[in-house]
């Protein structure tokens, strides 16, 4: 089984975004209660159904550790062990909420990323989000089909016909009117492109 840097997870580059890489995200770990102290297990990453690598873990009252093997490529695998550290911060109506420090920049993330040997934040691996990458064109549109989905009873392939079950009539106009405003942004920067071209 390949860990932390095998395959094609290692070969990075300016268009990687979050959504391509490995993450640990301190969210989900405490909903599936794995925060508690003391507690062993591990993190399993894949792709499509199919495994693309794990990690080993303790949680401590104060930090994460991490248990894993990297190699750059062509060397030999070498294990790695890697202590996160934990912050928390008060929430405003009672409780706390429990934060990731980065091991390299510390600041308080709820992410952290394996692009190379350590996991990391994703302003220290200079990580855009896939937003970021997507053009402006292809923004107006996702946005536009989303919330076609939204308000139709049926949408399929841009087109959307019949407010949604339960959706009060001025809520539908609002977002139609909204639904009306993307498409025709969209088509100024489509009739510009076409222009350009």
């Amino acid at each position: 089984m390949g860990g932390v840097g095998s395959g094609n997870w290692y070969r990075w580059d300016k268009k990687t975004t979050t959504d391509q890489v490995k993450r640990i995200d301190i969210r989900f770990m405490k909903k599936q209660g794995l925060l508690k102290p003391n507690t062993t297990g591990s993190l399993n990453w894949s792709v499509r159904g199919e495994s693309c690598g794990s990690i080993r873990y303790t949680c401590y009252t104060n930090y994460l550790q991490l248990s894993f093997r990297h190699r750059n490529r062509g060397d030999d695998w070498q294990p790695v062990e890697q202590h996160i550290p934990f912050d928390r911060t008060a929430c405003n109506f009672g409780g706390e909420r429990i934060w990731f420090l980065c091991p390299s920049c510390s600041k308080r993330v709820g992410l952290l990323y394996g692009v190379g040997k350590l996991f990391l934040c994703r302003h220290c691996y200079k990580l855009p989000y896939s937003s970021q990458n997507s053009s402006h064109m292809d923004n107006l549109i996702e946005q536009k089909h989303k919330l076609g989905e939204r308000i139709f009873e049926h949408y399929e392939g841009g087109d959307g016909w019949g407010k949604k079950k339960g959706m009060h009539w001025k809520t539908f106009n609002r977002h139609h009117q909204r639904y009306q405003d993307l498409e025709q942004e969209w088509n100024k920067h489509l009739a510009k492109h076409l222009y350009l071209f």
